[in-house]
């Protein structure tokens, strides 16, 4: 399969890219990449000429491609901006040009911080998203334009909710890509209980079957708590995944 990587040149598209060995890979991101053996295209994910010609002959688009404000800059305007405009028209323009180009399976990540205080508390993800910070509601945002792509049943669009992704090296830690000086740390609830990060294996895994999955839109929680200490969900079932590194 021909994958488009929307975005592949951050820390969880750098993370994946060698776990996906079936198939034949380009990455779209604002600086080349060297992750092979995936192809380079240098481009925004915002424009969408650039878009419509990275899709030619592609098969499938995985869309990673993520702002994130953190804590100190969520009433910072420009940042905020930045955010909405990524991660919201960013997607609804990939969506476009994917739907002009025929392509019938769309892979968005998501987050679990659309749910306000998802690693605080364990949240029961089957109640609907409610956060109102910048990057959460710019992800909710997003999930909405994806079910409205699918409703046509011309394609099949699943966003994965993911949570404390990491790298092999830091793995079962995780450290903020936004603090890369900071200790790593082990996912925690406000108790102090503890999980594991997503690993790289696993996110892949749920890619692959989120690629294989039929039907129209599904937004589904990938996490490293396999024992669901941060969450009450089911959801992975729709696409058979669950984490195996523990």
């Amino acid at each position: 399969m021909q994958l488009l990587i929307i975005g592949g040149g951050g820390v969880v598209g750098r993370a994946i890219v060698r776990h996906l060995p079936a198939h034949r890979l380009t990455i779209l991101d604002r600086v080349p990449t060297r992750s092979e053996p995936a192809a380079s295209i240098v481009g925004d994910a915002t424009d969408l000429e650039t878009l419509r010609e990275a899709m030619r002959d592609v098969d499938a688009v995985v869309h990673l491609a993520a702002v994130v404000p953190r804590a100190h800059e969520v009433h910072n305007g420009s940042r905020v901006h930045e955010a909405f405009r990524v991660n919201v028209t960013g997607v609804y323009l990939a969506l476009r040009a994917a739907r002009e180009h025929g392509i019938r399976r769309f892979v968005h990540a998501s987050t679990m911080s659309v749910f306000e205080d998802y690693g605080r508390v364990r949240i029961d993800t089957r109640s609907e998203p409610d956060s109102t910070q910048p990057y959460g509601q710019s992800k909710r945002l997003a999930e909405n334009l994806c079910a409205s792509a699918a409703q046509s049943g011309q394609m099949t669009v699943t966003s994965l909710r993911l949570a404390f992704p990491t790298t092999e090296e830091l793995w079962p830690t995780w450290r903020s890509p936004g603090s890369p000086n900071a200790e790593p740390r082990r996912p925690s609830l406000a108790d102090g209980t503890g999980f594991d990060a997503l690993a790289p294996s696993d996110l892949a895994r749920a890619v692959e079957a989120a690629l294989t999955r039929t039907g129209s839109y599904a937004a589904v929680s990938i996490t490293g708590d396999a024992e669901g200490v941060s969450l009450t969900d089911d959801s992975a079932s729709l696409i058979g995944w669950r984490p195996e590194r523990r």
